[in-house]
């Protein structure tokens, strides 16, 4: 890429990326001093905003990087991925969203800690600091994860301007800068706003954010397909790789004698339908929920939600097919998606770079940026308030509204500087990295949870602490102690973490039923 190439693609990221800081900067004029205001806007959020911004914040760099490279490496069979995502968007809005809002608002509470808190009428914050727990630990491992993919985006887009500062810093090239410069870039972007502004700033950034995800997923892999001829030059491409068999096969080829399991195992894993498990418990998404107006405007918030979605998932699969295709025709410039075993995660950067004006080129990065700052803006929200509201507020200060804010804004530095530190390794898989630890820890400790307290009249204290600790603890250690390669089949850690915490929840709570839980009743339904 020519010098004045990529000089064009800086200016138009750089006018894009301007925009978004500023119109989170300027939403903190309009935030009132109060924890209602930084962490829920007041309760205010109109259906189009909540769809927009929740949808944006649930689909992270995992999508614009991690999701392209997974079509990559799978084919066809990464289809998959859309209907295991509608289901939990579908799930999540026409189930949980309106009696989330109902409740949240009948209780006061602010965060996912409140809830939980205050419908069990907790006296000792037991549920309350393990859930803080929980957020904490899971959101650094998937801002983590943000980073790294803002640290490959820009590698790959500013290389050249990186080694030249590292040159002139350093006097010397350094290996890496580039990943490292690309991941501290994103993290700045990402603090200045989110610090200034809260959850408002968060809103309204990750609205437009989502608005250019979608047109940037719909337009460049019709152009794609446009120019190569469509999906005849995709699998005609596909049916010349010796090596990749599996690529036209909806239903991956298994080298296993348990044939049975392996399939069951493909269709609850993360590549298909094992992820919708994960939505119910994604705190950063359940808070847009809390913030709506009010339970009618989860209905349209909805139906948006889910067509945005079903969108941009098919764009990201099917860029990610197309590149696999160019690679496998030996087009010139995809041997850098070859490089390493992370490098096909590039699919989009690279393939835009080179294939559409620059203007346009800087536009894609843009939404590659946006979909990372959408989903790490909210995360360290949700973990501010965790820290303000439900550790420093209820445990040590409960006046100090104005210390609160500064409590928050400290834990979003804080964070933001250890996730940093948490991903200089570069090979990091954004995939399998946010899919198996923060997506699983965050599901499978709070989804069953928050179903049975909004669907289930006997959900008791005693069977949400334990469901709690169940599922965070099965979401940990199972990937660290199962051997796939043992058995030839994959289990997910997601989907049997969340039944054992949905079982645990229900046996704890008939054992030990609550005597003063603070449920709906005939009053208050749902």
């Amino acid at each position: 890429m020519s010098e004045i190439h990529t000089g064009i693609v800086v200016l138009a990221f750089g006018a894009y990326t301007l925009a978004i800081v500023l119109v989170g900067v300027y939403s903190a004029r309009y935030a009132r001093n109060s924890d209602e205001d930084f962490f829920l806007a007041g309760r205010s959020l109109g259906s189009w905003t909540a769809a927009l911004s929740a949808s944006a914040s649930s689909e992270s760099g995992w999508v614009t990087l991690g999701l392209v490279g997974w079509a990559f490496g799978s084919g066809v069979s990464a289809y998959w991925i859309i209907p295991g995502c509608l289901l939990g968007f579908m799930f999540n809005w026409f189930v949980l969203a309106g009696r989330l809002r109902q409740r949240a608002g009948e209780l006061h509470a602010l965060t996912l800690p409140d809830l939980f808190a205050m419908h069990f009428r907790e006296r000792i914050p037991v549920l309350r600091s393990l859930t803080v727990l929980v957020i904490l630990v899971s959101m650094l491992l998937y801002v983590a994860a943000q980073f790294a993919a803002a640290g490959k985006a820009f590698a790959a887009t500013f290389e050249r301007y990186f080694q030249m500062l590292a040159s002139s810093v350093f006097h010397s090239g350094c290996e890496g800068v580039d990943y490292h410069v690309g991941v501290i870039a994103g993290a700045l972007i990402v603090l200045l706003y989110t610090v200034t502004g809260g959850f408002r700033a968060v809103c309204w950034t990750d609205f437009l954010q989502a608005l250019l995800m979608v047109v940037t997923l719909i337009f460049f892999p019709l152009l794609l397909l446009f120019r190569e001829g469509g999906y005849a030059y995709i699998f005609g491409q596909f049916q010349q790789d010796a090596t990749g068999q599996g690529l036209l096969s909806f239903i991956p080829p298994f080298n296993t004698q348990a044939q049975t399991a392996a399939l069951i195992g493909f269709l609850l894993g993360h590549g298909a339908l094992g992820i919708n498990f994960g939505y119910p418990g994604q705190p950063h998404v359940l808070v847009r929920f809390m913030a709506l107006k009010s339970r009618r405007e989860a209905l349209v918030g909805g139906i948006i939600s889910v067509v945005w979605a079903g969108l941009v998932y098919w764009g990201a699969v099917t860029v990610g097919l197309m590149a696999r295709a160019m690679t496998i025709a030996q087009v010139p410039w995809t041997g850098k998606l070859l490089e390493s075993a992370t490098s096909k995660e590039l699919g989009l950067v690279v393939s835009a770079l080179h294939m559409l004006p620059e203007v346009l080129s800087g536009l894609v990065l843009a939404a590659i940026l946006a979909a990372i700052c959408s989903t790490a803006d909210s995360q360290l929200v949700v973990a501010a308030s965790a820290v303000a509201n439900d550790l420093y507020a209820r445990l040590f200060e409960k006046s100090g509204r104005t210390a609160h804010l500064l409590v928050n804004r400290m834990t979003v530095l804080v964070l933001g500087v250890l996730a940093v530190l948490l991903v200089i390794n570069r090979d990091l898989t954004v995939y399998e990295y946010v899919l198996t630890y923060g997506w699983a820890m965050l599901g499978a400790s709070f989804g069953p949870q928050v179903i049975l307290l909004l669907l289930w009249r006997r959900a008791s204290y005693a069977g949400c602490l334990a469901g709690m600790l169940v599922g965070f603890l099965v979401a940990v250690i199972w990937p660290n102690v199962y051997d796939e390669a043992a058995t030839g089949v994959h289990v997910y850690n997601l989907p049997l973490a969340f039944v054992c915490g949905l079982v645990a929840n229900v046996l704890v709570s008939l054992m030990f039923p609550s005597r003063h839980a603070d449920a709906p009743d005939a009053r208050h339904p749902g």
